[in-house]
């Protein structure tokens, strides 16, 4: 018993140790704010200027662990995680002070002070461009298609109208979803909750159209969220977005500039 203890003792101290962050090699104390791209980091510094740490995408949400079996003798193995540590900045952009940061892990977008869209990473290349010419854009959200969830990336102007890329268009096109004009939007899976601007509350499933919400059409996926939307929703700010399910994509935003840290990115 003790030495099973000692393993696991060991075992937790190791993984701890492989997870600590790094400071990046310039040891600049300008950043203001940073977020993980699955296979790198993002970092925005003081004078606007946009960084990429690695790459954008190479993510793995979802995905099911490995495992090596042995004919022979009939045993089962992991493989070992490799982990790197992205720690060499690479400028991307720049004129994004004050900018809004939408991170999807495998796309990321900004809403510059202008309210103008830009975006990078898959299927967009590594520098940020212009996405629309519109200076209304208040919001954005990404949901990643996996365990049978909609692949969304969803804008929302200051106006109240709705927009997504369409994944099967090439090159990646914005389009009006629709007419109505909404205050705040949800996204869990593949259904959309959304607040209009009159305070009414409806909801689209899959590729259906908006339909006037009522518990009644809670189905059990996402049951929780839908038989308490009235709720979650008040909690919102006007002209919002919110991806219910973000778990990885989350900007990390300091009240002063300071250094940056990164932890290592690790896959199989």
């Amino acid at each position: 018993m003790k030495k099973l203890a000692w393993i696991c003792i060991l075992s937790i101290w190791a993984y701890a140790h492989s997870e600590q962050p790094k400071q990046e090699i310039t040891l600049a104390t300008d950043w203001i704010s940073s977020w993980e791209t699955c296979r790198g980091d993002g970092a925005l510094k003081m004078d606007g200027t946009l960084w990429q740490f690695g790459k954008v995408g190479g993510c793995t949400w979802g995905q099911i662990t490995p495992i090596n079996y042995d004919i022979k003798t009939g045993k089962t193995s992991y493989p070992k995680e490799k982990c790197t540590y992205f720690l060499k900045p690479k400028i991307i952009g720049s004129g994004f002070q004050g900018a809004k940061i939408i991170n999807g892990g495998y796309r990321v977008y900004a809403i510059k002070r202008n309210g103008t869209l830009w975006g990078w990473g898959e299927r967009l290349g590594v520098k940020p461009k212009k996405l629309s010419s519109s200076k209304k854009w208040v919001d954005f959200a990404v949901v990643h298609e996996g365990n049978g969830c909609c692949s969304y990336d969803i804008g929302l102007q200051a106006d109240g109208t709705l927009w997504r890329f369409s994944e099967f268009m090439k090159p990646l096109k914005l389009k009006r979803i629709s007419k109505v004009h909404w205050s705040k939007v949800i996204i869990e899976c593949c259904t959309i909750y959304g607040e209009k601007k009159d305070g009414t509350i409806w909801i689209k499933e899959g590729n259906e159209s908006f339909n006037r919400y009522s518990k009644r059409k809670c189905g059990v996926v996402s049951r929780e969220l839908c038989l308490n939307i009235k709720a979650r929703l008040r909690k919102m700010p006007k002209n919002s977005i919110l991806n219910y399910s973000q778990t990885h994509q989350k900007v990390k935003a300091a009240k002063r500039a300071g250094a940056l840290w990164n932890r290592p990115k690790c896959h199989y």
